[in-house]
């Protein structure tokens, strides 16, 4: 009898074992089953994420104008020491190149603040995003019936293309983001 109630338990199993996969799979078309995003191209390709990716090119070319002017100044006045070097008083020479090291200590820092302005900005813009994508995708899930979207930037090894929601993310983010909605 002990014999009869192991085989049928492992009837039982072989059974589960055997069929879950098909059962899972049929569960999954139901409910609209596994999806993924690619959060990166969503950024690069939405109208939100292509504004924000110009405001910060602007805002990086802006400050790249800044620079090379304020370099351009420096090297102007080292020049014009070096031309006046020998006609100057060792006082105002001194004087010049404190002037010049100034500036230069003043360059170093305007670079070093507005590359930590352009990382901030540049947080700001993809942390909206993502919360702004977050909400698409969800509403997205819940309209389709999704059971799981996953980000693919998340370690997918391998994804079906069938799988991949991205274009609808795109397409029903751009028509729920107004403009000018990111300032």
């Amino acid at each position: 009898m002990r014999i009869k109630h192991i085989s049928f338990f492992m009837l039982v199993l072989a059974a589960v074992v055997f069929f879950w996969p098909v059962k899972l799979l049929a569960a999954q078309q139901t409910a609209g089953g596994v999806a993924y995003i690619d959060s990166q191209r969503v950024v690069d390709e939405s109208k939100a994420g292509k504004a924000s990716l110009k405001e910060l090119e602007d805002f990086k070319k802006k400050n790249e104008e800044e620079l090379t002017k304020r370099d351009k100044e420096i090297k102007d006045l080292e020049e014009g020491l070096q031309k006046q070097k020998f006609a100057l008083s060792s006082e105002e020479q001194s004087k010049r190149e404190e002037d010049i090291r100034r500036k230069g200590i003043d360059l170093k820092r305007f670079k070093e603040d507005k590359e930590q302005e352009l990382k901030d900005l540049y947080f700001k813009h993809l942390n909206k995003i993502k919360e702004e994508i977050v909400q698409v995708v969800q509403k997205i899930g819940q309209e389709k019936g999704y059971t799981l979207i996953i980000n693919k930037d998340d370690s997918i090894i391998y994804a079906s293309p069938d799988h991949d929601i991205t274009k609808l993310v795109i397409e029903a983010y751009d028509k729920g983001v107004p403009k000018g909605a990111l300032k």
